[in-house]
């Protein structure tokens, strides 16, 4: 009888050794209070059950929770309730929206002691998180643009009310948008219009490229006709100069000796014309014809 007590005794004695995984730490309980609050991996010994308890938290596990769908709902594939996942968006337009949050746990105290369903607030808080930022946006840019956008302010937004208001101990490591569109009634209408604006995007990146080839040699062009029209001006001007420059040179010479400069411009005019002419003379009269070439007083 004695061997079945000692042994018994060495037995609940033994029992109060454990071992801490190592993705986990312990949180001991002495009477009710903590008393270890970081236990690390590894064997460790603690006083017997009744006088302390033991709890163990994956710190390292990233745990998951949804938002506008039941976890079980996404594990077997079954239609989610519609109105569990219906948002309101800044232009009264209705949108169904789900997400996945995944978060750790940093402080295992508080994610034990400070509430009893820590998970189901994580998911209430980013739910209405989500739910205040979608009523601020138009529903074009919150299907479109302002996803990433969303995700990001619903994520810092709703650590702070966790850190802030309920001191989880959690940490978010992301909110993934994992469906967001318009309602199966209006969904036709919604595709409708987003090909719509695709349409619209894509003609106007087209007509973009247009004006990007057409300009520059429109302005090539405009650019080689001025440096034409420079250049013929230039050449005109000169031309000028110097018909003006021989013209006065030959009115110098011609003041000097008016009959033998008259008679040289007609000579030289009549070389430069009639060897592009054809012209046959005839006189009825007399059947002689003066071809002299020299000019008469009048």
């Amino acid at each position: 009888m004695l061997r079945w007590l000692l042994t018994c005794i060495a037995l609940y004695l033994l029992a109060s050794f454990y071992i801490v995984g190592s993705d986990e730490v312990g949180v001991v309980r002495l009477f009710g209070r903590v008393w270890q609050n970081r236990v690390p991996s590894g064997l460790h010994y603690r006083p017997p059950f009744p006088f302390t308890r033991l709890d163990k938290v994956k710190v390292r596990q990233v745990r998951r929770v949804t938002v506008g769908m039941e976890a079980a709902d996404l594990v077997v594939g079954r239609q989610a309730n519609p109105l569990q996942a219906q948002f309101l968006t800044g232009d009264q337009n209705i949108l169904i929206v789900r997400a996945v949050v995944q978060f750790s746990v940093h402080d295992p105290v508080r994610f034990l002691f400070a509430a009893s369903d820590a998970e189901g607030i994580v998911r209430r808080v980013v739910e209405a998180v989500l739910a205040e930022e979608v009523a601020q946006m138009p529903v074009d840019e919150a299907m479109t643009t302002g996803k990433i956008a969303l995700q990001n302010r619903a994520q810092r937004k709703a650590q702070r009310i966790l850190d802030g208001r309920y001191r989880l101990g959690v940490t978010l490591v992301a909110v993934t948008l994992e469906r967001i569109a318009p309602p199966d009634p209006v969904k036709e209408a919604f595709e409708a219009v987003t090909q719509a604006r695709q349409t619209r995007h894509r003609r106007l990146l087209e007509a973009q490229t247009y004006a990007n080839t057409v300009l520059p040699q429109a302005r090539g062009e405009a650019q080689r006709l001025i440096n034409e029209a420079l250049a013929y001006r230039e050449r005109r001007i000169a031309e000028a100069k110097g018909d003006a420059a021989r013209f006065l040179a030959l009115w110098s010479e011609y003041r000097k000796a008016k009959d033998v400069t008259a008679a040289r411009l007609y000579l030289e005019t009549m070389e430069e014309i009639l060897p592009r002419l054809k012209k046959v003379i005839v006189d009825t009269q007399s059947g002689q014809l003066d071809v002299g070439m020299v000019r008469r007083q009048p």
